[in-house]
């Protein structure tokens, strides 16, 4: 193995891919890295995907297994793995031909870092073709805990991991729950000073294009774990004299964002983590008005983001209640106004 040229391992986890596979493995069969191995598994796919995979032939290694779970997948994939570093890349998302190259390049001495990480190219498709891409920018790649609280590390495609590292952290193998998945790895990655190296120039493309992920399918869900994740860091960092004013800031903001989504779609889950925030210096008042649609900020700002709350949900109570009258007394579709 070139020490110049080290092996790079490209695993892709691929469950119900549909035609998202193919560019995706072309993108990384496309690599410019000389070095590389291709790995991935199907997780027990039902719509043809193994034999899209399959007809690539021997340019790739082909896994297949029934986890059900991502992080399982992906911890299979790094057990099959022969490389000293490891790239990730999920079935619908791709990579630009130079990505891995110009990381090692950019990283310089290669010996002297775990995991290179860059900002990511978020690509949003809309009626079949793309509608907009834009840059991912970390805000201060310096201070990882601050990127990390404020949900600004980048998705699994635009980073690189030394292998052994990675598996000392104990891999994918041993997470609770697959909701942020990558974001507990990087909080242990982080946890065990493991040296990252910032990259600067974006080489992964992350879709939101087709289909509803583990986190946005079960939204309330995940920002329950994301804001036991946040708690469990605020913890961490306040007794080590790690709680910097920026860092403080940048998990009330995160917080509110979880707070403001949870509003509107389990406001039941609300007022129990608004008395976790009070214990763990994560409420703040004016990041809550800041992270509010602009339509209501000058309403939290008034009331507080309780009050605020009761009354947009009393309103929304109101008309739904107003609709329900409607119907019944003009029928299904008094609703739809005269044609």
């Amino acid at each position: 193995m070139s020490n110049s040229s080290p092996l790079v391992t490209i695993g892709i986890p691929a469950y119900n891919a549909g035609p998202w596979i193919v560019p995706a493995i072309e993108s990384v069969l496309g690599q410019t890295w000389p070095n590389k191995e291709v790995l991935v598994l199907d997780d027990g796919s039902s719509d043809g995907t193994v034999q899209r995979i399959a007809a690539f032939g021997d340019r790739l290694r082909l896994l297949q297994a029934r986890t059900g779970r991502s992080s399982l997948a992906r911890e299979l994939l790094l057990e099959a793995s022969s490389g000293e570093w490891i790239q990730w890349l999920d079935h619908d998302d791709y990579l630009l031909p130079e990505k891995i190259a110009t990381q090692m390049a950019e990283a310089g001495r290669l010996a002297e870092a775990d995991i290179l990480f860059s900002p990511y190219l978020l690509e949003r498709w809309s009626h079949g073709s793309v509608a907009s891409r834009e840059l991912q920018p970390l805000d201060d790649p310096r201070d990882l805990p601050r990127t990390w609280l404020s949900s600004q590390f980048p998705q699994n495609g635009a980073l690189l991991w030394r292998r052994d590292k990675l598996l000392a952290l104990g891999g994918w193998k041993d997470l609770p729950v697959d909701y942020y998945d990558d974001y507990q790895i990087y909080w242990r990655a982080i946890r065990a000073g493991l040296r990252f190296r910032y990259t600067p120039t974006p080489g992964a493309v992350y879709r939101v294009c087709h289909e509803e992920s583990l986190t946005s399918s079960n939204i309330p869900e995940a920002l329950r774990w994301r804001a036991r994740m946040v708690q469990e860091a605020a913890r961490e960092l306040q007794p080590l004299g790690k709680w910097t004013r920026p860092r403080r800031q940048a998990a009330q903001a995160e917080y509110a964002r979880i707070l403001r989504v949870l509003d509107r779609l389990a406001p039941e889950f609300v007022e129990p983590l608004f008395l976790e925030a009070r214990s763990t210096d994560l409420w703040s008042e004016e990041a809550l008005a800041e992270a509010a649609e602009p339509h209501v900020r000058w309403l939290v700002r008034l009331l507080g983001f309780r009050r605020a709350c009761r009354v947009r949900r009393l309103v929304r109570s109101c008309g739904q209640s107003l609709r329900s009258a409607r119907k019944r007394a003009f029928g299904p579709h008094a609703s739809a106004g005269s044609r």
